[in-house]
């Protein structure tokens, strides 16, 4: 039984989860992150639902403590922004969802991290699809030097997907990325992914 940490300040959202949850996992709640804490060094969860709440701070420190670790990061709040969301999955977030969503939103985001995939609220998608679109022209004269394969890597890690969630979204090796990602930054003139991403979503 796949073991879930549920991290918030407030008992109502806490009960909301809890409420809602699948059987098919052991839940442990806490409203304290010094007592989170001390059970992340006794035993690693599948994924930690964490009520940051606004508080960003908090929940950029938790990415940074499990960075290393397989234990997935879900990123909880009841008024989710934008572009905390692009930060946190920047940081290894593997999920934003409103704290309130609905049971079946809160299992189905679940189910999708525990498997190694990422869960993104519809708004947020929708969002990123405007803010793309804004971007577009942009974007394309800047990758003009590439091929369309190469093009579609170099948005990929603009996104913020590692090496392997793009080799398992193109259908091809880890190496193959990196030897596409190579001639990619010699013909941009970039020297890491950083500065690739920065560029692609820059469009400049």
């Amino acid at each position: 039984m796949k073991r879930l940490y549920l991290y918030s300040k407030r008992d109502s959202v806490l009960k909301h989860w809890k409420s809602g949850m699948s059987r098919l996992y052991k839940l442990q709640g806490f409203q304290e992150l010094g007592s989170l804490y001390a059970a992340l060094e006794e035993v690693r969860p599948a994924a930690v639902l964490f009520d940051y709440d606004g508080h960003i701070g908090e929940i950029e420190e938790l990415l940074q403590y499990l960075s290393s670790s397989n234990t997935a990061v879900m990123a909880m709040n009841s008024s989710p922004v934008y572009s905390d969301g692009i930060v946190l999955l920047k940081g290894g977030a593997r999920a934003l969802l409103n704290a309130y969503a609905s049971a079946n939103n809160i299992n189905q985001a679940v189910k999708a991290v525990v498997g190694g995939n990422i869960w993104l609220y519809p708004e947020f998608i929708q969002m990123m699809i405007r803010q793309n679109s804004m971007i577009a022209a942009g974007r394309q004269e800047t990758l003009e030097p590439l091929s369309a394969r190469e093009r579609e890597l170099a948005e990929m890690v603009a996104l913020g997907m590692s090496n392997k969630e793009i080799a398992q979204t193109a259908d091809i090796t880890e190496q193959t990325v990196k030897t596409h990602l190579k001639t990619v930054y010699e013909k941009l003139g970039v020297a890491s992914r950083l500065e690739l991403a920065i560029m692609v979503n820059s469009g400049k």
